[in-house]
Order: C-alpha cells, then structure tokens, then sequence
C-alpha cells in the first residue's frame, strides 16, 4: 500500500489476543496480506474469531450479540480457568497509533465489559473505573482538555465504550476532538471487515436471480453475484474471469452464469466455467477447491458493495479499506493454486483498498509470494495454549 493510502485509511496493524479462547498474550501482527498457518487445531480459527469479535462490538452491538457470530458465543470465548476474556489491537492512522484493550466479564443479565482503554500516539484518551452489575453500567472519563480536567460519565457496560462516545463527546474542546477522531479510526478499520468460509456444499446450488446479490459469508449465493457482476461491470467481470483462469489446474476460458426458468417462473443462476472445447460445468459438478478458490477471488476483486456487511455509512469510499478475514486459503487445492490466489491478494491490497488475513494448513505458499507476511500457529505441548510465531515477508 501506498503511503498516501495508508494514511488516509485507517488499518489494523496488530492483534492483541490476551486471554481469548486458546490464548494468552499472543500478539498477531497484521500486514496487508497475512498468512496464518499451522496444523489443524492448533488455533488458526480462535485468532480470526478474536477479530470478528472486536469488529461486531465495534459496529455497536452489545457484547452477547456481538458474541454471538463466534463459536460458542461469549462462553467459548473466555479461556479454560478464567473468568474474562481480554481482547486488544493496534490502527495505524492519520492521529497516530490508536490502541484499544478491553476486557468482558459474565454478568446477570449477560456479558459486561469491565474494563477499557483507548490510547492514541502513546496518549491516554478513554479509560474505565468501576462497573454497578445492578444498572450494568460502567464508569468512563474521556480526555477534555478543559478546565475542568477529564469528563467522565456512566455509560452502558453491555457493549463497547468507544463505540458509543460518538453520541456522548461534544467535541467542544482539542482534547474532546481528538477522542473522537481516535474513535472513528478504530472503529471504521475494525467495521470493514468481511469473514468469509465459503461451503462448497452449499454453492453449488441454483440460486434465484432475484436474490440480494450480496455474497454471504458461505458463499452459498455465489451463483447470483456472479451474474450481477457480470452484468452490471465488465472490466471487474474480465478481472475475476482472468482470476478464475489462472487459478484453476484444468484448462478454463471464461467464467459465466448459466440461467433458467424456476418452478415459480423466477429466474435461477449458477456459476459455470468454459472449459476446453466448449462445455460449461456448471458450479455443482465443481470441485470444492475450485469453488472455494472462486469466492476468495470473488471477494478480493469486488469490495463492500456486494458484500454482505453494514460498513460505516458516514465515511467516505475513499476512506474505506476492506479487511477480508478468509477460513481455509488451502482447502481442497494444491500450493500452486494458492501461490495464485495470494499474488492475487499481493496485487490487490497493493492499490490501498483491501487487506486479507488469510488461514491455511501450509505455510509453504507464503515463501514464494513477495509481500506476504507469515505467522506461525501451534500449541505449546506443555501448556496447550496456542502460540504465535511471525516470519518476515519476502522481499519485494
């Protein structure tokens, strides 16, 4: 990315997973393409779910909710022998380095947070005081610069604290006006992220014309947003057709939607590739590789718009950069083919408008492809904690 770019939008730099799932004060440095290896089990999953949950408290949801889009909601989440989970990162920015540490506990009415800190450029700006489980509220002081020192008041302790000062800080002072331009960096670098686990099982469905075109998480309506891309942009349509050429092993020479009547008389789509000689195979004679690979594709080549997600409304496109939180990068395909799609996420994040933290088995890939970075996953055979273990890029 660019200078300018990274600049002008904001980015997750680092992962803090203090106490979350199989982890303790692990730290997971993020680049703009980032490669997450290690054997299954070893925790690849529990560190993208540390990241969807910060972004689901940072769209303002309260934490069960927020929670929720994690395997084994607030429960699965806080680690064996203790009573909280603890959760942090890092977001380069136009106000510097801004930090963000909080720390959720059970409480009667559902998980609490307990517990808050946002800095930005080494500058305590939030911190939390006590919490009264009776009202679930949480005492908050915010840096003023005022007169009158730091204002502090009780907000909701059922979800984030920074999510909420963009109602509550006036902005009346330096110091108030610098709280809340902290708060709009993390926030909308932790809001525009998609997470994405295609299920190939699942895509290789007929799916309704008609549908939202959005593509959901699974990738189950592949086949509609394949054929909205194809008719509403042909240079983005020629991109992912490209894509999906270099990136197969069976010879392919384009990329389409196979369209019918449904029962009902609506229109249904399926993604099909043109392979030699002509023939269309159709997304339900695809292997599962080959569709799993499309949808990772799909979602680097496009961007917000056709994504199934809420990103920040109030901000400027030329403001917004996509973070794609992609499950199983390997699944059903050889290193060749993922070599592929990470040049592909290399060229894309390039141009300043998406990052990719991807998962793999093999971390092989992430050697031969200049500008990724490469963070090891393992469990420590003593402790059965999960660790964390960065590589350097290969240089450029």
């Amino acid at each position: 990315m660019s200078s300018s770019a990274s600049a002008l939008r904001p980015a997750v730099s680092e992962l803090r997973l203090t106490a979350f799932k199989s982890f303790r004060d692990a730290v997971l440095p993020l680049g703009p393409v980032t490669l997450l290896h290690g054997v299954s089990g070893a925790g690849k999953s529990n560190a993208l779910e540390g990241l969807v949950a910060l972004a689901g408290l940072a769209g303002g949801e309260e934490a069960a909710e927020a929670l929720s889009a994690v395997r084994g909601g607030f429960a699965g989440c806080v680690p064996w022998g203790e009573t909280e989970l603890r959760l942090g990162c890092s977001v380069a920015s136009p106000v510097g380095e801004v930090r963000l540490d909080v720390a959720l506990r059970d409480g009667a009415g559902g998980p609490l947070v307990v517990s808050e800190r946002l800095t930005a450029g080494g500058r305590l700006l939030v911190t939390t005081g006590a919490v009264d489980e009776a009202t679930e509220r949480i005492d908050v002081a915010w840096h003023s610069d005022g007169r009158q020192g730091d204002i502090r008041a009780p907000l909701s302790a059922r979800g984030l604290a920074t999510a909420q000062l963009p109602l509550r800080v006036a902005g009346a002072t330096a110091g108030e006006r610098l709280v809340l331009a902290a708060a709009e960096q993390l926030l909308t670098a932790l809001r525009e992220s998609f997470a994405l686990d295609p299920v190939p099982a699942l895509m290789r469905a007929w799916v309704r014309a008609d549908d939202d075109a959005r593509l959901r998480g699974s990738a189950e309506n592949l086949s509609a947003v394949v054929a909205r891309i194809e008719g509403e942009c042909r240079i983005r349509f020629g991109k992912l057709a490209q894509a999906a050429r270099t990136m197969s092993a069976a010879p392919v020479h384009g990329l389409g939607a196979l369209r019918r009547p449904g029962a009902d008389g609506a229109l249904s789509v399926c993604a099909a590739l043109d392979e030699a000689g002509g023939r269309r195979v159709g997304a339900g004679e695809l292997p599962a590789g080959v569709l799993r690979q499309l949808a990772f594709a799909t979602v680097l080549l496009t961007g917000p718009g056709v994504l199934q997600m809420s990103p920040a409304a109030e901000i400027p496109e030329a403001e917004r950069l996509l973070t794609v939180l992609a499950e199983g990068l390997d699944l059903g395909v050889d290193r060749a083919r993922t070599v592929e799609l990470l040049r592909l996420a290399v060229e894309v994040a390039a141009r300043g408008h998406v990052r990719l933290l991807a998962t793999a088995g093999d971390g092989a890939a992430a050697a031969s492809v200049a500008g990724v970075g490469s963070v090891l996953c393992r469990r420590n055979p003593a402790s059965g904690r999960s660790e964390l273990v960065s590589a350097p890029a290969p240089a450029e």
